[in-house]
């Protein structure tokens, strides 16, 4: 077996690793320390701080330039529904479900496979925000708790929809450039697991449902929205609303050109950023087409002002990302092109094959290992910034032992989104909270036993599987 010694520049490295762990578990943000850490190990690294700064920059630059195409494809899809918005194509889109929310059961399946479908396209705030909206008030009032209602919500959009993301590709992308598999093998190697996860959380949450449902009187305490308000908002979900004539046939080319784009990705084998491309490709000239007919004259300003907040939401979601997968870059691959040494080896890799050569590891342990670093590293509420370590600590350890990577990879991306996603109340939780009118901490708590056994037995099918 490969054997290292571990440098100086590996120990400060796994230093800044374990110090950002306990800045996550103390809800600290992670900037700091992996800021901090980019400067110390590129400084080992080159030999000098002049050589550490310029490090620091590269590394930033190399997380951007590998994750820009997901934040430009993000900013492109905000950006069509703020257009969708004021069309009404999005309104009239969730129209045909509001008739399926007279009882609470059904009501769960309803609003979580629209959740579900919506967040593959759109991405869960928007679609959040739009069932929020329009359904979610339907649903409770027809005696759907609020909390099982942003249950649904959080399950199946930041968990289910988040942690596959098919259509968008954001996430297996961000493990892509990680781990440096092609995204279509993490995509293929996500499947079991995913479909492991999300089944049992999902059963698992709708036991749990069943049980709040039959217990009406304990769930109302929990709503911080009086019923009066509930149903005003209902009245308001159902009140006649303006759809333009553009918006009606966009209700309907909107999803009919995004699914067209899915089978020329299968039919034209495109993969990756070619798969990417064509997304973000569809979704601007939507946008633009969608604008001229809906402002007309106004189209240049309004579709400037669009543009604007497609890119504030992705930069305030990625901004921080890039610098925090800046340093984990230093433990893979990229650290070649970092320090433009051809012969460079990522310092993650050192730890991983210095562990494997003298601590007995096998992929059981090695699922645990990612699974557990990417809850941990979660915290934060973002569950994109997680990916690079879970990924990473999958790369180092499973390569040594011949495992497979892309399934170890993948496990440790379900950790991180679904953590991030349904159990960190100041994370995107708090959104779903706000919009069903429950505390986010009782959301977080009533997530906790569905995501804790999704993700029991994502490791036993990694462990089986790779």
């Amino acid at each position: 077996m490969h054997t290292v010694t571990l440098s100086v520049a590996d120990g400060l490295f796994m230093f800044f690793v374990i110090v950002t762990l306990g800045c996550l578990a103390t809800r600290r943000d992670a900037l700091l320390p992996t800021s901090l850490g980019l400067l110390v190990v590129g400084s080992v690294l080159k030999g000098n701080i002049m050589g550490g700064l310029m490090v620091t920059f590269n590394a930033i630059l190399a997380a951007t330039t590998d994750l820009l195409n997901i934040i430009i494809v993000i900013a492109l899809v905000v950006m069509m529904t703020k257009t969708m918005e004021d069309m009404g194509s999005d309104r009239l889109m969730v129209t045909p479900i509001r008739s399926l929310l007279s009882k609470p059961s059904i009501s769960y399946w309803v609003i979580g496979l629209a959740m579900l479908v919506l967040s593959w396209f759109i991405w869960p705030t928007p679609a959040v925000a739009l069932l929020g909206a329009l359904v979610l008030p339907l649903a409770i009032v027809g005696g759907l708790p609020p909390i099982i209602a942003a249950m649904s919500l959080s399950i199946f959009g930041k968990g289910i929809a988040l942690s596959s993301d098919f259509i968008i590709q954001g996430t297996p992308s961000v493990t892509a450039k990680m781990t440096g598999i092609p995204v279509a093998d993490i995509m293929t190697a996500n499947m079991p697991v995913w479909a492991t996860v999300s089944v049992i959380a999902a059963i698992t949450a709708f036991i749990i449902a069943k049980r709040t449902i039959n217990s009406k009187d304990k769930t109302r305490a929990e709503t911080t929205i009086s019923n009066e308000e509930m149903a005003k908002r209902a009245v308001a979900a159902t009140a006649t609303f303006k759809v333009s004539p553009i918006g009606k046939i966009m209700a309907w080319f909107i999803p009919l050109a995004l699914l067209l784009d899915v089978y020329f990705m299968f039919q034209f084998n495109l993969k990756g950023g070619d798969a990417t491309a064509l997304i973000g490709g569809t979704v601007l000239m939507i946008t633009m087409i969608s604008a001229i007919f809906q402002y007309k004259g106004d189209a240049f300003a309004k579709v400037m002002g669009h543009a604007r907040t497609g890119w504030m939401f992705a930069v305030k979601v990625f901004g921080p990302v890039v610098i925090i997968a800046g340093f984990f870059w230093l433990g893979g691959d990229s650290l070649k092109d970092i320090l433009k040494d051809k012969n460079a080896q990522g310092l993650m890799f050192d730890w991983g094959y210095f562990i494997a050569a003298y601590i007995p590891i096998n992929t059981f342990m090695v699922s645990i290992m990612v699974t557990i670093a990417g809850m941990l590293a979660a915290f934060d509420g973002s569950g994109y910034a997680a990916i690079p370590l879970g990924a990473s600590i999958a790369m180092a350890l499973g390569k040594p032992i011949g495992a497979n990577v892309a399934i170890l990879a993948s496990q440790a991306q379900m950790a991180a989104i679904w953590t991030g996603a349904t159990l960190v109340p100041w994370g995107f939780l708090s959104v779903t909270a706000a919009m069903a009118g429950v505390d986010p901490s009782d959301l977080a708590r009533r997530n906790l036993w569905p995501t804790l056994l999704g993700l029991a037995a994502g490791i036993v099918i990694t462990t089986v599987l790779a």
